[in-house]
């Protein structure tokens, strides 16, 4: 016959107090770590998905599809079109310009990384 021993469940002998704000202040860097682990991630899968629904390059510079548009409408009508059908093409070039601007303005880039930075580890409320 074999008695089954019950686990031995851990025993703390500071206070309460203590033991939250002992708590808090150790798992605040794992909180924020995973914020930023998150954050970067729903950045990722973002990029990905937006990039698999972009158009070829070449149908976007396909010389014999440009022409004058007959009227107003009509323009605005095609502008609509070329909106919806290029927007991820049009963000990759954005995007790109805005990289570029960056990195040949130095200063830009450090005010950039301080926002981040203050952004990605204000607070919580």
């Amino acid at each position: 016959m074999s008695t089954t021993v019950p686990p031995v469940l851990p025993i703390s002998t500071t206070s309460v107090a203590a033991a939250g704000s002992i708590e808090s202040q150790a798992s605040q860097p794992r909180i924020t770590t995973l914020a930023f682990r998150a954050f970067i991630n729903h950045i990722t899968d973002t990029v990905r998905n937006g990039l698999s629904q972009r158009r070829p390059w070449a149908e976007l510079a396909f010389r014999s599809a440009f022409a004058k548009p007959v009227s107003f409408s009509d323009t605005t009508l095609r502008v609509r079109k070329n909106y919806s059908y290029f927007l991820v093409n049009y963000l990759a070039i954005v995007a790109l310009i805005v990289v570029v601007s960056l990195f040949t303005h130095p200063f830009s880039l450090d005010l950039l990384a301080a926002w981040l930075f203050l952004y990605l580890f204000r607070p919580s409320d």
